[in-house]
C-alpha cells in the first residue's frame, strides 16, 4: 500500500536536542520561497567530539534511544561521471507542493553535494529538469534539460558529512565530506500554479565522482512520506532508501534537501490543520483540558509555540468526558488567535444547546444558542471562506422538523453574512459520521461523511468547487484525522486503526496521490491530536500519551523538520480517562 515505518516512542527522552537548519542565500535577488529539510546537526558530534572553529556536522542519524541501529548512508550518486571504459549517468528528485491558491515563480534551486577528499571546490557543472508530476510515474518534464550547465555559482556550506558517531559503528567524525552547496539556474523563471512538481538534478566534478546528502535530523532515521528518488540514465526510476547499519536494519526511504528561490503570489487555502494556534504565532500549542468529572469545573492548561509562559484558564465543564461540555476552540472573532470555546448541549433543560466562545480579541464571553442536545459540534470550521469559525453542528439522526426529509442535516452560522442565522446542507445518512475539511483548496470546509459498509468505510464528500466524490477508505471503526500532510492547502485522507496495541497510520497526500502506512502511537492509551506544531504548513504526527505510567500526561511531536519533541504537559489518572484531556483531540472523528 506504500511505504512502511515502524515508530518506537517509549524511548524518547524528554530532553531533547533540536536540529539547526542552515539558511545561506546563494547569487540572486529573490527570496526563498520553500527549504525541503535540514542538514545540520550541529556543532557536537554525537560521541563528544567539536566541529572544526565555524564549522557545523552533518551526522548521519539515529532514531533517539536506538543504539543498536542507525542510518549508514553519508550520500547518494547524483552524478555524471566519465571513466576511461565507461559513463556513469544517475540523477536524482524530490517534490514540492504548490498550494491551492497561488503561484510560485521559480528562478533558482539550490542543491548540496560533497565529494570525499577533495581539498578545494570541485564542483564543475550542473543540469536541472522540473517534472509536472512523478518522475518514471506519469510526471512530464516541463522545464530544463539532462545536457545545459545551469551552475550558478558553488559555495562552502559550513558543514561537514560524517557517519554516526555513536553506537553501532562508532565512526571517527572527520573532515573530508565538505557539503558545498550547488546554486543552479532556472532561466527563463518557471512560473508554477497549484500543483505536484518534482526537481530533478545531476551535479558533475573536473574528476571522479560526488554525492548528495539526505534530509539529516536529529533524532531520527527518517519521516513518514519521505520519497526521493534516483535514476540511471534518465529513464528508470526508483525510490532512494537508507539500508542502515547493522544490515539487517529497516531500511527507510530519504529525502533530499533542497531549496527554492523565486517569488509567491496569490494566498493559499486558510488550513484547517492551524487550528489550536492561541498565541497567533502560526503554530498549534499543545493544550489540555483538566476537570474531575463531567459536571466539574474545567481549567484548559495552554502550553504556547512561543515564548509566552503556560496559562491556565477556568472554562466549561467536564470538557472531554463523556456528558461534558465538548471542546470546540476555533477563531470566530478573526483575530489569528484560536479562541478558548465549549458547547453545551441542553443546559438549564431548555431542549437546546448553546456555545460559549472567550474571545481573544477582547476577553469577552460570547454565548450563542445553537443546536439541540444529540448534534454533533466538532464540525465547527469556516464553510463561507471569510477567515472566520462558523458555529455549525452535524445532525446525523433523522429528527422532526428537519428540512432533509431523512438525511442527516448540517447546520452551520455563515460568519460573513450577518443577517443569516443559520444556513444547512442535506448531506448524509443516518449511521454516519462527519469527517469534514477543506478537501478541494478552496478556503471553504466541505461537508463529508463517513459511511459504514459492512465494517469498511466509504467517505461521501461534498466539495464546494471540486464536485461529490465517493471513495472506499479505511474501516468505519478507524479514527478519520483531518489534516494537511503535505502542504497544498488540501485535506488529507487520514485514518488511524488500532492494530493490536499499534497505531497504523494510513494516509493518501493529495499533493501527489501517493499512500503512505506507518506504526506511530499506542491505541490503548494515545489520543491523536493533530496539528502544524513547527508552522511550516504541514500537519505533524503528533499524539498525547494518557495512562498511569512515567510517560502519562506527555506530547509527542514528530514535527517536519526538527528532531522529535517528547514531553510532559497534563495528568493520566488511567488510560484515556480523565482529568485530562487533551483538546486538539476533538478534531479526531
Amino acid at each position: 500500500m506504500g511505504k512502511r515505518f515502524s515508530i518506537q516512542i517509549s524511548a524518547f527522552p524528554t530532553a531533547l536536542t533540536l536540529t539547526l537548519v542552515f539558511m545561506s542565500v546563494l547569487g540572486i535577488n529573490a527570496q526563498r520561497i520553500y527549504d525541503n529539510g535540514p542538514l545540520a546537526t550541529g556543532t557536537v558530534a554525537r560521541n563528544g567530539t567539536a566541529a572544526p572553529a565555524g564549522a557545523q556536522y552533518s551526522e548521519v542519524s539515529n532514531n533517539f534511544g536506538e543504539t543498536a541501529v542507525s542510518n549508514d548512508f553519508a550520500g547518494f550518486n547524483c552524478a555524471r561521471i566519465a571513466t576511461a571504459t565507461a559513463r556513469i549517468d544517475l540523477r536524482c528528485a524530490d517534490d514540492f507542493n504548490v498550494p491551492v491558491g497561488q503561484t510560485w515563480t521559480i528562478s533558482q534551486v539550490v542543491v548540496f553535494a560533497y565529494q570525499t577528499g577533495s581539498t578545494g571546490n570541485p564542483i564543475t557543472a550542473a543540469n536541472l529538469r522540473i517534472w509536472n508530476g512523478i518522475p518514471g510515474a506519469g510526471g512530464t518534464v516541463i522545464f530544463g534539460d539532462t545536457t545545459t550547465n545551469r551552475l550558478t555559482a558553488s559555495t562552502d556550506s559550513g558543514l561537514f558529512r560524517i557517519f554516526n558517531s555513536g553506537p553501532p559503528g562508532n565512526t571517527v567524525p572527520g573532515t573530508t565530506r565538505r557539503i558545498w552547496q550547488v546554486a543552479i539556474n532556472a532561466a527563463p523563471a518557471q512560473v508554477l500554479t497549484a500543483g505536484n512538481y518534482w526537481v530533478d538534478f545531476q551535479i558533475e566534478t573536473a574528476t571522479g565522482g560526488n554525492f548528495s546528502p539526505s534530509v539529516t535530523i536529529t533524532g531520527t532515521r527518517g519521516v513518514p512520506g519521505w520519497n526521493a528518488r534516483q535514476s540511471s540514465g534518465g529513464t528508470t526510476w526508483t525510490e532512494i532508501f537508507d539500508d542502515g547499519a547493522p544490515p539487517t536494519a529497516v531500511n527507510v526511504v530519504q529525502d533530499f534537501p533542497f531549496k527554492l528561490n523565486g517569488t509567491i503570489s496569490g494566498a493559499p487555502a486558510i488550513p484547517s490543520h492551524r487550528r489550536m494556534d492561541f498565541d497567533g504565532d502560526n503554530r498549534s500549542d499543545a493544550v489540555v483540558a483538566r476537570a474531575a468529572n463531567a459536571t466539574s469545573q474545567s481549567t484548559w492548561a495552554i502550553s504556547y509555540s512561543s515564548n509566552i509562559p503556560s496559562t491556565t484558564t477556568p472554562f466549561g465543564t467536564g470538557v472531554g468526558i463523556p456528558g461534558g461540555d465538548i471542546a470546540t476552540p476555533e477563531d470566530f472573532d478573526g483575530d489569528g488567535k484560536t479562541d478558548i470555546a465549549v458547547w453545551r448541549s441542553n443546559p438549564f433543560g431548555s431542549g437546546f444547546s448553546n456555545f460559549y466562545i472567550l474571545q481573544s480579541s477582547n476577553q469577552t464571553v460570547r454565548v450563542e444558542q445553537f443546536g439541540k442536545p444529540g448534534d454533533d459540534p466538532t464540525v465547527i470550521d469556516d464553510y463561507d471562506g471569510d477567515g472566520r469559525a462558523d458555529l455549525a453542528v452535524f445532525r446525523g439522526a433523522v429528527t422532526a422538523g428537519d428540512p432533509c426529509g431523512g438525511s442527516s442535516v448540517w447546520y452551520f452560522r455563515p460568519s460573513g453574512t450577518a443577517d443569516v442565522s443559520f444556513a444547512y446542507s442535506c448531506w448524509g445518512s443516518p449511521g454516519d459520521k462527519p469527517y469534514p475539511g477543506d478537501f478541494d483548496g478552496d478556503r471553504r470546509a466541505d461537508f463529508s461523511v463517513v459511511r459504514n459498509n459492512g465494517g469498511a468505510a466509504q467517505i461521501l464528500q461534498r466539495r464546494t468547487t471540486a464536485g461529490v466524490r465517493y471513495v472506499n477508505y479505511g474501516n468505519f471503526a478507524d479514527r478519520f484525522v483531518t489534516g494537511d500532510f503535505d502542504a497544498d492547502g488540501r485535506i488529507d485522507l487520514t485514518v488511524v486503526r488500532t492494530t493490536g496495541t499499534v497505531l497504523n497510520w494510513i494516509i493518501t497526500k493529495s499533493g501527489n496521490g501517493q499512500v503512505y502506512s506507518f506504526n506511530l502511537g499506542n491505541g490503548a492509551t494515545d489520543y491523536n491530536v493533530p496539528g502544524d506544531y513547527d508552522g511550516d504548513n504541514k500537519t505533524d504526527y503528533s499524539l498525547w500519551r494518557s495512562g498511569t505510567g512515567g510517560e502519562g500526561g506527555s506530547f509527542y511531536l514528530l514535527k517536519t523538520f526538527t528532531s522529535p519533541v517528547f514531553f510532559k504537559f497534563g495528568q493520566s489518572a488511567g488510560n484515556l480517562t480523565a482529568p485530562d484531556y487533551p483538546v486538539a483531540a476533538y478534531q479526531v472523528h
